[in-house]
């Protein structure tokens, strides 16, 4: 009865803290909610600007050279943005998901012939998708951004102007504005909202979409320099000095990614040695699971962003071979698990992970509390008698199970010189095994004992 108590406050604990690990708590992304801005004051704050920008009487006004960045962490979004675009606008960029210089991110490029929508740094962006822009000048015009799930969807006035699907999202960031060419642009309000839940349908569905025009040349964009008034950021600056050319990973995610990886298969070790029924040494083979959730982790938030690295892993691993035989099913069980929760923090999904790391722990508690006890043995116990000292199989065990937690019988050979019988046992510490040794010598001076460690007694 007492064991049952243990195992079920253990299995309570175990439920809470993975519900203290929920990425709510953990996470290193802002929480889940967005903003508006109606530039009624001059100074808005949060954002990062040049000191020549222009806001008055709720406007903001931007000419050449001019910027203005909002950091965040906002991915699926509909962005709303009041705007307007003065006679002479040459070259006007929007940018979202935007986390920092020299980062990439997606802009929308407004040209006086054409709006383009844009993946990447400035200097070497993906085309997603593209329209005429047939925008009117001098008039407040309602243009929206919508992101679900890798779809963007760009809207200006109810019409849809561009679509385009990215199967390989960026990390989410912030929103920004920034005027390159001629002429000035002017913004009265900007409203972001996240989804509910991301397989949320947009909040624009339903939009009329504009038929586009088939253009007859691409016009090439040329990005020009930019003076920032604030400093970056320290992520920000160790993300360009260890920058690589695929899709940057966000330090803080990273290393909230591995903690957490750290902490949940410890628990998962825990949960082997004092719940898993496998005779192997249990202490032994728990201790390479968080080895091998942490590299999984790793290697997955490395390769997620890059195609070449993915294809490059495969190859690096068709190459290996694990000599190690798993001799128990429920080893290899254990296994998968722990390579499923770093493939799950590798992926970023903190949530589902937690979730399903919980659930999993709840099932194997409850099979383990309600099944039929079994003896979980660690020793393989031979004891041989031989006349005319011989004693039976009732002395021995009467003998042994005193000093036993759990025994079980194996194996029986007897003749009438000879006794031999073998036992599964588990002694809680080295005392208990001398003593059971001492009584069954007690038996008869013709007595020899062999035990052999399958797991550790202490």
């Amino acid at each position: 009865m007492k064991r049952k108590i243990r195992s079920i406050a253990l299995l309570i604990g175990l439920v809470l803290l993975c519900l203290l690990m929920s990425p709510e708590l953990v996470s290193a992304q802002p929480p889940r909610e967005g903003f508006s801005e109606d530039f009624e004051n001059s100074q808005f704050e949060g954002w990062e600007y040049t000191a020549e920008l222009n806001v008055a009487e709720g406007v903001l006004r931007l000419s050449t050279g001019d910027f203005a960045m909002k950091m965040g962490g906002w991915g699926n979004q509909t962005t709303n943005i009041r705007i307007k675009f003065n006679d002479g606008v040459s070259e006007f960029f929007i940018q979202y998901f935007a986390r920092g210089k020299n980062v990439d991110n997606y802009t929308l490029v407004f040209l006086p012939d054409m709006i383009l929508l844009d993946k990447g740094r400035p200097s070497e962006a993906t085309r997603l998708g593209e329209a005429a822009n047939t925008l009117p000048a001098n008039t407040w015009i309602d243009l929206q951004i919508q992101v679900l799930k890798g779809t963007h969807t760009i809207s200006a006035d109810g019409v849809i102007l561009i679509t385009a699907t990215d199967p390989e999202p960026l990390l989410p960031g912030g929103i920004g504005f920034h005027m390159l060419g001629e002429g000035s642009v002017e913004i009265d309000s900007i409203s972001l909202t996240l989804p509910l839940f991301e397989g949320q349908a947009p909040a624009g569905e339903g939009l009329q979409e504009k038929p586009v025009p088939e253009l007859i040349a691409e016009p090439t964009a040329t990005a020009k320099p930019t003076t920032a008034t604030s400093a970056r950021s320290l992520i920000d600056s160790i993300q360009d000095l260890f920058g690589t050319e695929g899709s940057s990973v966000d330090l803080m995610t990273f290393v909230v990614n591995l903690l957490l990886a750290v902490v949940l298969s410890f628990i998962l070790s825990r949960v082997y040695i004092y719940w898993g029924g496998s005779l192997s040494n249990r202490r032994k083979f728990a201790a390479n699971f968080i080895l091998l959730t942490v590299t999984t982790t790793f290697i997955i938030l490395v390769v997620r962003s890059s195609v070449a690295l993915s294809l490059g892993l495969v190859g690096a691993l068709s190459i290996v071979r694990f000599r190690t035989a798993v001799k128990e099913p429920e080893e290899l069980a254990y296994l998968f698990f722990a390579i499923s929760i770093g493939i799950g923090l590798g992926d970023n999904q903190r949530l589902v992970t937690t979730v399903a790391f919980a659930i999993a722990i709840v099932i194997i508690g409850l099979l383990k509390l309600f099944r039929k006890s079994k003896a979980d043995v660690n020793l393989h116990l031979t004891i041989t008698s031989q006349a005319p000292g011989k004693v039976d199989l009732p002395q021995v065990m009467e003998a042994l199970q005193s000093h036993t937690t759990k025994l079980k019988l194996m194996r029986l050979d007897e003749t009438e010189e000879v006794l031999e019988v073998a036992f599964l046992v588990e002694f809680k510490r080295i005392e208990n095994l001398n003593a059971a040794k001492e009584a069954v010598k007690a038996l008869s001076t013709q007595v020899s004992v062999t035990f052999l460690d399958n797991k550790g007694i202490w």
